[in-house]
């Protein structure tokens, strides 16, 4: 629309030749700037005519050289040269009678607008190189964009149907799993009944509870991996409420120490911090990370917890004695399925899910999740978290 295609052929590493198509608008096209050449030597020549005065009488001519070689490059500019050449020597030489029939003066006389003409052409070539390698470079970013933005949209759809195929599939194991756990709970009770149970009977038992024991971690991997592709997927929804974040953590760690039999120390503020959250998800956070701390170091360390708060923030801080990350690990801590290699080598439990789906929550409200791990200062995971109201009383 307005102006000509032109087909660019530009290399490019992953194919042998890479087709561009650049655009210009119908006054830039060459043939347009011939005639413009023309146009504004014969105005030039005109005007000479009527002004009449030999101070700069080159001037003019090479402006219009310029003109034409910036804007539609070399051959225009050199066709407007030789234009420039007939026009100057047929009606501006015999003008002002500069010809001195002296072949050394004539010659002296003509060459420096000569050459300030191929000068000016020159330039007017160098230009339109750079004018045109800037097209390119263009076209190639905007091919590349556009490249790019159809990749990220077909990851991104890929990426929404695995979350839906995963929440699919657990939820279709989940119901089958539910049955055989049930099941083997139900068998345990009834040989937990009998009063004098055979040999026999005592060897079915040990094999139904390793069943009831990998049923309970296939259920809770189970229930993960819906929470966090539920999360991914957008199906989730917050129940935003009022709830003090201080009394949600202290009831977590509460919660925690009889079953983990860990030291836990809790410090936060006197004063409750209210938040404006989905509360059940917010416990389920802190669950994840001090469970995760719990998980990943030594029986005999202390679990630290702690809240602080900033004008537009609430900090909770949790730290293990665990060994230093490196910052890569660091990076890759929050990626579902994720285990250093300490974890994975010390601890056999886990999935690597807790921290994903604590990030999950976290970016839901609106706030911020890392870590920080280093030699001598052990493992330390920090929750920042938007303050909607504070309460001193």
């Amino acid at each position: 629309m307005g102006g000509r295609r032109i087909r660019l052929y530009l290399w490019h590493p992953r194919a042998t030749a890479y087709d561009a198509t650049i655009y210009f608008p119908w006054w830039h096209q060459p043939l347009f700037g011939y005639l413009v050449g023309l146009f504004l030597v014969v105005v030039t020549v005109l005007a000479d005519q009527l002004v009449r005065s030999p101070h700069f009488i080159w001037t003019p001519f090479c402006l219009v050289t310029v003109f034409v070689g910036f804007i539609w490059g070399v051959g225009p500019a050199l066709v407007t040269l030789i234009f420039g050449l007939l026009g100057f020597n047929f009606f501006v030489v015999p003008q002002y009678h500069l010809l001195t029939l002296n072949i050394e003066n004539d010659f002296m006389l003509f060459v420096p607008f000569v050459f300030a003409q191929f000068i000016i052409a020159f330039l007017a070539a160098q230009h339109e190189v750079q004018y045109r390698r800037a097209l390119r470079a263009k076209q190639e970013v905007q091919s590349y964009a556009q490249e790019l933005a159809a990749t990220n949209q077909q990851l991104e759809r890929a990426n929404h149907l695995k979350d839906r195929f995963v929440t699919r599939a657990a939820h279709e194991l989940r119901t089958p799993l539910t049955t055989i756990l049930g099941e083997a709970q139900f068998a345990l009770r009834r040989l937990n009944k009998l009063e004098e149970p055979t040999t026999e009977l005592l060897r079915w038992k040990k094999h139904i509870e390793k069943i009831e024991g990998r049923a309970r971690g296939l259920h809770a991997l189970i229930e993960e991996l819906i929470d966090l592709s539920s999360f991914r997927s957008g199906e989730v929804q917050l129940r935003l409420s009022t709830c003090d974040f201080e009394n949600l953590c202290r009831k977590a760690v509460e919660d925690l120490r009889p079953v983990s039999r860990r030291s836990l120390e809790f410090k936060g503020p006197s004063a409750p911090v209210i938040l404006q959250a989905d509360s059940e998800r917010l416990f389920q956070l802190v669950i994840n990370i001090i469970r995760n701390a719990i998980q990943y170091s030594q029986e005999d360390t202390v679990i630290h917890v702690s809240i602080s708060t900033e004008p537009s923030h609430v900090l909770l801080q949790v730290h293990n004695d665990a060994p230093a990350l490196s910052q890569e690990q660091q990076e890759h801590l929050f990626e579902p399925f994720y285990r250093t290699p300490y974890a994975e080598t010390m601890f056999r439990e886990g999935w690597g899910l807790g921290l994903a789906t604590s990030k999950e929550i976290v970016e839901r409200h609106g706030g911020r999740i890392w870590v920080e791990s280093s030699e001598g200062k052990g493992f330390t995971c920090f929750v920042q978290i938007p303050l909607v109201g504070f309460s001193s009383s």
